[in-house]
């Protein structure tokens, strides 16, 4: 009866905080079709606030990781990269839900010199 208690207090307490943590499956892809990485995306969503972290495989197997700050709106994604590992700088992704699927984001992130094409799907 306590251990029952104490977990009803534990799961009403996590969704009181506020917060809301999801991982994506992301693409990347290069403006020509080529594909750049591939990876995961953690995000931590507080209000209309995002931030997390990439662990993505560029397709020549080299790991890339970078930060993610941005927020949400009205179910659109706006994500500054910080950070790349592979030296691309001021990336802004600007992702929208797929028509039909409202857990697949697609978009593009713009960087110094090239955009990217982006598709992440909230597992």
């Amino acid at each position: 009866m306590i251990k029952l208690a104490m977990t009803t207090a534990a799961v009403a307490l996590a969704m009181t905080t506020g917060a809301l943590a999801e991982k994506w499956s992301v693409t990347e892809q290069a403006a020509s079709g080529i594909k750049y990485a591939t990876g995961t995306w953690t995000l931590n969503a507080e209000g209309d606030k995002v931030a997390g972290k990439a662990d993505m495989q560029l397709d020549n197997g080299t790991m890339l990781s970078y930060k993610l700050e941005g927020t949400v709106a009205g179910g659109v994604y706006t994500l500054n990269f910080v950070g790349r590992d592979d030296g691309k700088k001021n990336c802004v992704f600007t992702g929208k839900p797929s028509a039909g699927n409202a857990r697949v984001y697609a978009g593009e992130a713009a960087c110094e010199g090239q955009t990217l094409s982006i598709r992440g799907g909230v597992q």
